[in-house]
């Protein structure tokens, strides 16, 4: 099993906020971006492109420069060619000096299905189409327009494409990924290209909430008595996670929970482990498909662990530093027996006295 060693020393936060529950709030989920350094290719707007499809075929790194809404009613129609799986950005910007409150729209390939839609997404008024995951090759259409048709002006419009980076290995629990007992330390990661795969659902022990942001799993082997210490931030989103005994049952099998404060702040968690076995640490969040870059502060207390303690075949429970045998170790159990039986010396001697 690969559980994790920690990485420095823990220095607990402190910091819990005492925030009514109240409405969740989410940013988007990655900062703007000025599209490609370097430019596939550009294009001027050309024809008649007022409805879909649009008369110029466009690929991933192409720019149009400038693009221009010439009456308020314009409508400027573009296709794309996109591939099952790659990550896209669509977004317009300033050409020319200017500043005009644009509109962005993708629609299927048979013109009729909107799939995105955004208003703002950029800086200022321009637009961002922010991460959409395409879920089949084709000739993909792009709509622009002034908001609400009521602005004449010059854009930018570029698309960008990435293959999506793999998600964690603990995206899933995974019994070979965990944090060891007795330990303290810092975690960090970042659970963007992770996925939604947990949630206890609206009411269950995180507070009150669903948790349907991208997730990640820790395993904690816990004995009967450990004290469970986690500070957890992601620096972005709405903080959330849980403890589970279950992964395929969380809603009802989670044991403890927290997200009482709101995006950007951290959650936490002290919890005193009632029975020896197997629990879960996800690590979530609030917002739907919400997830980013996160610290975990944590540190599991052992206090007089104990174990199976053998003694001439009998087994008792006790400390390691109490034994005086052989020590089975920490959170074993005398059910069964794990003592091997001894061999009295006097035995042998009756056996070989026998065959003589």
């Amino acid at each position: 099993m690969r559980f994790v060693k920690p990485v420095c020393v823990l220095a607990m936060l402190a910091l819990i906020a005492g925030a009514a529950l109240a409405d969740k709030y989410e940013p988007n989920e990655k900062d703007w971006h000025y599209g490609p350094t370097q430019p596939r290719a550009d294009y001027p707007e050309e024809g008649t492109n007022d409805t879909c499809p649009g008369p110029q075929q466009l690929q991933c790194g192409d720019r149009i420069v400038c693009g221009s809404y010439s009456v308020t009613t314009d409508d400027d129609w573009y296709q794309v060619y996109l591939t099952a799986g790659s990550i896209v950005d669509i977004a317009t910007d300033a050409c020319q000096g200017s500043s005009v409150d644009t509109y962005l729209q993708l629609y299927s390939p048979d013109c009729s299905t909107l799939l995105v839609q955004d208003d703002d997404g950029g800086p200022g008024l321009f637009s961002l189409i922010n991460d959409y995951l395409v879920p089949a090759d084709g000739w993909y259409n792009i709509k622009t327009y002034s908001y609400s048709h009521l602005y004449t002006g010059n854009y930018i419009l570029f698309i960008t494409c990435t293959v999506p980076t793999p998600p964690d290995p603990n995206d899933t629990c995974n019994p070979d990924i965990g944090i060891a007992r007795c330990t303290e330390g810092v975690l960090n990661g970042d659970v963007f290209y992770d996925n939604n795969n947990y949630d206890p659902l609206s009411g269950g022990c995180a507070s009150g909430y669903a948790e349907a942001g991208k997730d990640v799993a820790y395993r904690l082997d816990l004995v009967a008595g450990d004290i469970v210490d986690l500070t957890y931030l992601q620096y972005d989103y709405d903080t959330a996670f849980y403890i589970v005994t279950d992964c395929a049952n969380v809603p009802g099998t989670c044991v403890i929970g927290a997200d009482d404060t709101f995006s950007g702040e951290p959650e936490v968690i002290n919890y005193v482990v009632p029975a020896t076995g197997t629990y879960w640490l996800i690590l979530d969040a609030y917002g739907t498909g919400a997830g980013g870059a996160w610290t975990l502060n944590y540190r599991i207390t052992c206090p007089g662990a104990t174990g199976a303690c053998c003694v001439d075949g009998r087994c008792t429970i006790t400390t390691q530093a109490d034994c005086g045998g052989q020590y089975m170790g920490d959170g074993t159990d005398c059910d069964p027996n794990p003592c091997p039986t001894p061999t009295k010396e006097s035995s042998w001697g009756q056996i070989k006295a026998s065959y003589r």
